[in-house]
This record gives structure tokens, C-alpha cells and sequence, in this order.
């Protein structure tokens, strides 16, 4: 056993490694605590439960790959967006075996479904303000086309929607997508 404190981030990492390396069945209190090097006890200070401790993992995985880089510059902006965010939703879909078509199937049901609602409604939520900030400071745009039907916040939705939806079946690339917003938009 270690004798250091170890820290909640040390947990995620771990419980991403795992993920990664065994896919979900790895992720339990004693397997994560065993990778840690620490005793099962010392994961409860963090995670009072395996539910939370999943949610967390989950969470963590969605803040990876969910994570815009600010640098995306020039020509078409929001569409370089939408492609970074395609080719990381499905980098990370392969890294984390699945985890795309797992995590929407893993919070339907069970104890988590709550906090797992939450969690993806809050990560989902910050994503979607950027994408619409990126949208509105995207000089080529022709902002003419939002109005009271057509908001830049609805148009986000709807983009942001059939990206996932692109993503869960399977598709390769994100191209169609980008073609329709590149005719709506410039």
C-alpha cells in the first residue's frame, strides 16, 4: 500500500487508464484502488460510491474530449469547430473503447441516471455556449440568417445534435454536416 495522500485527480487518472486499457467492467472501488496503490477506504473520501466514482470518470473523459481550443483561427471558423470536435469525439471514442455508444446507454438507467443527466446537461451546456460564442465571433458569417425562428442558439442545438447523432452511427466523417452549415452560414 502507499503511504501518500493521494488525490482525486489521481483517482480520474487511473480510472481513465483502466477505462482505456479494459473498457467499463474494469471500473470498480477495489480495482481502481489496487491501480492506485492504495487501500479501498481512501477512494471513499473522494467517491462515496462505484456510481460516483463512474460518473466522475465519465466526466472527466467528456472534459477531454469536449475541450475547444481557443487557437482555431481563420476561414470558416465554427465549421473548423465542428470538425476538431468530430475527430475528438472519435479519437476519443476509440481510445476509450466505445465510449461514445457506452455512456449514452450507461446513464438511461439505474442509480447513476440522475447524476449522470446532470453531469452530461452541465459539460453539454458549456459546450454549447462556446459554439455559440465561436459562432457569433466568426467574422464570415452572415448573421442575417438568425432571427426569432433561427437563433444562433437554436442553430448550435441543432448542429450540435446531428454531429452526435453522426457519431453514434458509426459515420467517418462529419463532411455533410459541414456542407449544409457552410450554405446556411457563408
Amino acid at each position: 500500500m502507499r503511504n501518500a495522500v493521494i488525490s482525486r485527480d489521481e483517482i480520474l487518472e487511473a480510472s481513465r487508464l483502466m477505462l482505456q486499457e479494459k473498457g467499463w467492467s474494469a471500473i470498480h472501488m477495489r480495482s481502481v484502488a489496487v491501480r492506485c496503490g492504495v487501500s479501498v477506504g481512501s477512494l471513499y473520501n473522494y467517491f462515496p460510491s462505484k456510481t460516483e466514482l463512474v460518473a466522475a470518470t465519465v466526466e472527466s473523459v467528456w472534459q477531454e474530449l469536449f475541450h475547444v481550443p481557443e487557437d482555431l483561427t481563420g476561414e470558416e471558423r465554427f465549421c473548423k469547430v465542428i470538425q476538431w470536435l468530430h475527430d475528438s469525439i472519435q479519437e476519443g471514442n476509440r481510445r476509450y473503447q466505445g465510449f461514445l455508444t457506452l455512456h449514452a446507454m450507461g446513464f438511461t438507467t439505474g442509480e447513476g441516471k440522475v447524476e449522470g443527466r446532470r453531469m452530461m446537461e452541465r459539460i453539454q451546456g458549456q459546450l454549447r455556449k462556446s459554439l455559440c460564442r465561436m459562432l457569433r465571433e466568426d467574422e464570415q458569417v452572415n448573421q442575417s440568417v438568425f432571427d426569432s425562428r433561427l437563433t444562433p442558439e437554436g442553430f448550435v442545438e441543432l448542429v450540435f445534435s446531428m454531429l452526435i447523432t453522426a457519431l453514434l452511427r458509426g459515420e467517418e466523417d462529419c463532411e455533410p454536416l459541414l456542407a449544409v452549415v457552410r450554405r446556411v452560414l457563408y
